[in-house]
C-alpha cells in the first residue's frame, strides 16, 4: 500500500523544514547516479537552481560529487568513490584492529569455497551453466552475487584496517625512496 498524498506532502514539508538548501542538495546528489542537470536536482531539493548549482559546485570541489560539462550545462552526479571511503572510515571507526582481520579471514574462507566450487578465481570469471555444482541455476546465480559481495567487502575491511594501521591514510606516511625507484614501506 502506497503512503497517501497528504502523507508524502507532510514528509517533503518536513524535510525542508529541517534542511538548509546545501543539506537538501547534500542528501538529494546521494541517491543521484546518473548524470543529471542543476535544474532537475534543484526540483527535488526544493530551492532555485542557481542555489543548486552553487552548492553541486562546492560538493564537487569537495569531491562528493563528479561534474561534466554538456552542451553548456553542467550535469551532477554522486562519487560513489566518496560513498566509499565514508563506509570504509565508519568501518575503522567501529572496528578493532583485531576484528577488522578477523572479518577478512571469514570472508577469504568463503571465497575460498566459492572458488573450490566454480573451479576459477573470481566471480567474473564464472559462469552458472558450466559450473559442475549441483545446485539450481538461481542459486548459482545468487553465489555468484555473493562472491562479488565477498570481494567488495574484503576490499573494504583491508581498507579499514591500512587506515588504522596508517593513522588515517592508506598508505604509510614513512615511505623510504631507495635509489633503484622501489617504493617500500619503512621498518619502524
Amino acid at each position: 500500500m502506497e503512503p497517501s498524498e497528504d502523507v508524502v506532502a507532510n514528509i517533503r514539508d518536513s524535510w525542508e523544514r529541517e534542511n538548509d538548501a546545501f543539506g537538501r542538495v547534500y542528501e538529494t546528489i546521494l541517491s543521484i547516479s546518473e548524470l543529471t542537470t542543476h535544474h532537475e536536482i534543484s526540483e527535488i531539493a526544493m530551492c532555485a537552481p542557481n542555489t543548486a548549482k552553487k552548492h553541486l559546485k562546492r560538493l564537487n570541489q569537495m569531491g562528493i560529487v563528479e561534474c561534466q560539462s554538456s552542451h553548456n550545462s553542467l550535469k551532477f552526479r554522486r562519487n560513489d568513490a566518496y560513498l566509499e571511503w565514508r563506509e570504509i572510515t565508519q568501518i575503522a571507526e567501529e572496528q578493532s584492529a583485531q576484528d577488522l582481520i578477523e572479518r577478512v579471514r571469514e570472508l577469504e574462507a568463503e571465497e575460498s569455497e566459492l572458488q573450490e566450487e566454480f573451479g576459477v578465481e573470481g566471480p567474473d570469471t564464472s559462469s552458472v551453466y558450466m559450473s559442475n555444482s549441483g545446485r539450481p541455476t538461481h542459486e548459482l546465480m545468487r553465489a555468484i552475487g555473493t562472491w562479488n559481495s565477498i570481494r567488495r567487502d574484503i576490499r573494504l575491511y583491508e581498507a579499514a584496517r591500512q587506515l588504522q594501521q596508517n593513522n588515517g591514510r592508506l598508505i604509510s606516511a614513512f615511505v623510504n625512496f631507495p635509489s633503484d625507484g622501489n617504493v617500500s614501506p619503512d621498518s619502524q
